[in-house]
């Protein structure tokens, strides 16, 4: 699966959880996901850094803090409307190896992003299993 594919994929499947998605499919949605968060970041931040006042320049510099922790609503933005696609894909990904979607919720255990990390790299299974036939053909 492409780039072009996996996003498309992805986006119209926003908030699909049934079914298996290639690892080619989640991979390439997370670069496209870092990619266009950090777009969004840098224009964000740029069209802050524009919004600051002469007040907020102390010294002839800027306040750092502000800068970079200021209310980048852009990013938010972003981040608000990628997370559902992004969480879909990964519990789509999870039964690609026959593992329930609820194994996401490990997440939220100490060490539970490496346990996840390990199933996301692991091939696809090569036989129809309980969440549908797999999407690409064997090699």
């Amino acid at each position: 699966m492409t780039f072009t594919e996996a996003v498309r994929s992805c986006l119209s499947q926003y908030a699909g959880f049934q079914g298996r998605a290639p690892r080619s499919e989640f991979w390439w949605f997370w670069v496209f996901t870092l990619l266009v968060e950090v777009a969004a970041f840098v224009i964000g931040t740029m069209l802050l850094a524009g919004s600051i006042t002469a007040t907020q320049v102390s010294g002839g510099q800027f306040d750092a803090l502000y800068f970079f922790a200021g209310p980048n609503w852009l990013s938010a933005a972003v981040h608000l409307a990628l997370i559902l696609p992004s969480l879909a894909v990964a519990v789509r990904r999870l039964h690609d190896v026959g593992r329930s979607g609820w194994w996401f919720l490990i997440l939220f255990i100490p060490f539970g992003f490496f346990v996840l990390l390990f199933w996301w790299v692991q091939p696809s299974q090569r036989e129809p299993n309980a969440y549908g036939p797999p999407l690409l053909p064997a090699r």
